[in-house]
């Protein structure tokens, strides 16, 4: 198919996408067979010589075929997205990003296309669609991952090994492929309602965005299919400096040994953590995406709703630091990360910061306000530079945000 090549791509200009430029908070949910099992990340489990975890032996990785075995024993009789996104609401997401199918090629609906889904193995049960439903009845723009590489369907010809070649694959089979990733595509958008992401992972580029666009218009695509898409999507890492236009950071909200799917020990990074990543990529105007796991059973841990409690209880303070934002003009006059609303200014104080905070040239300000107590800041004045200081007994173990108003 032709392609349009990055720089003559044009971002989805429809009315219906231009909520992701300020979304800010989203919710990861990697789900698949390896959350039976609990010890295996999703997909990579069955991937041997991954570099990320060979300090783990190989104890976390299970042989191709008996990692697809564990399709017998997925039936989450628990499965509730409205706990998940009920909660997700009220803590600040905004919208919610579901692996409808991962690498390993287990669809999350009762496909029509390829024997290896819930269809094949659930008695059609549509896990999709209930996921889609509760985002909108929580008001969570609805989200689904799509993974292209699909190591099931193409199990024959596969090494099963990060660092060896796969065996060559005979005529036609590219034909019956792309056949096959642009049905499921089609299916997910167009038999699900509204969709208003689509999180690709790898290709090939069986679809264009453009065919896309025609079932969903308001959608926004990632890059990571075509080369191109609505926005950037750094994994894990932020950028060495802020990027042009809309953005996107994924993270993983547990430490388990780098695992994106369930793990049985789950530890969840700190409330502090996760909001000092979050202030960083709201003072660059970005979007931060931030990856839960439920278990078999389709539930998450009840660590992941106390943070998610945590997160409610900063937002009722805080919310308005980093919803609706911009950066600073100059994001380098001011020591800390800071974020902008018409004339008022906001200093996220990181939990590792210490010292005073200091912005350098502008005007002296009207009010300076400890925004977590409601308290006027200490401050002082001069040669167009405002010091503030906040005394340690004032500080919390979370992000603290200042608030100077112009």
């Amino acid at each position: 198919m032709d392609r349009p090549k990055q720089g003559d791509y044009r971002r989805n200009p429809h009315p219906d996408a231009q909520w992701f430029g300020q979304a800010g908070l989203g919710l990861f949910l990697h789900w698949g067979l390896s959350s039976v099992h609990g010890g295996i990340d999703l997909s990579w489990g069955m991937m041997q010589g991954t570099s990320w975890d060979q300090h783990l032996a190989g104890t976390n990785k299970l042989g191709h075929r008996d990692y697809f075995a564990l399709a017998d024993r997925f039936n989450p009789k628990r499965y509730d997205p409205d706990r998940w996104l009920s909660a997700a609401a009220e803590a600040g997401f905004k919208y919610a990003v579901l692996t409808a199918k991962h690498h390993e090629g287990y669809a999350l609906w009762p496909s029509r296309y390829g024997d290896f889904g819930t269809r094949s193995h659930m008695q059609g049960k549509n896990l999709v669609l209930a996921y889609a439903e509760a985002c909108r009845r929580h008001g969570l723009k609805v989200g689904l991952y799509y993974s292209p590489p699909d190591w099931y369907f193409n199990r024959e010809y596969m090494a099963f090994h990060f660092d060896r070649p796969d065996k060559p694959k005979p005529d036609g089979w590219e034909t019956r492929f792309h056949a096959y990733l642009r049905g499921q595509i089609e299916e997910l958008l167009t038999c699900f309602g509204p969709i208003d992401l689509l999180f690709f992972d790898g290709g090939p580029p069986c679809i264009s965005i453009e065919q896309i666009r025609a079932w969903q218009p308001g959608i926004v695509v990632n890059p990571r299919m075509h080369g191109y898409g609505d926005y950037l999507t750094p994994e894990c890492k932020l950028p060495p400096e802020k990027p042009e236009g809309w953005w996107e950071l994924c993270e993983n909200w547990t430490d388990s040994a780098g695992s994106w799917g369930y793990m049985k020990e789950e530890r969840y990074r700190s409330t502090g953590y996760v909001l000092a990543r979050y202030v960083k990529v709201r003072a660059w105007e970005g979007n931060y995406l931030l990856n839960v796991a439920p278990d078999g059973n389709g539930e998450l841990p009840e660590l992941c709703y106390r943070r998610m409690l945590e997160l409610k209880e900063w937002m009722k303070m805080n919310g308005e630091a980093v919803n609706g934002v911009t950066g600073i003009p100059v994001p380098e006059a001011c020591n800390v990360p800071a974020t902008r609303s018409g004339n008022t200014w906001y200093c996220h104080l990181l939990p590792c910061h210490e010292g005073v905070i200091r912005i350098q040239g502008i005007t002296c300000p009207q009010s300076v306000t400890l925004l977590w107590i409601r308290q006027e800041a200490a401050v002082a004045f001069a040669d167009r530079t405002l010091t503030i200081e906040v005394p340690d007994n004032f500080r919390t173990e979370q992000v603290d945000v200042v608030k100077v108003v112009w």
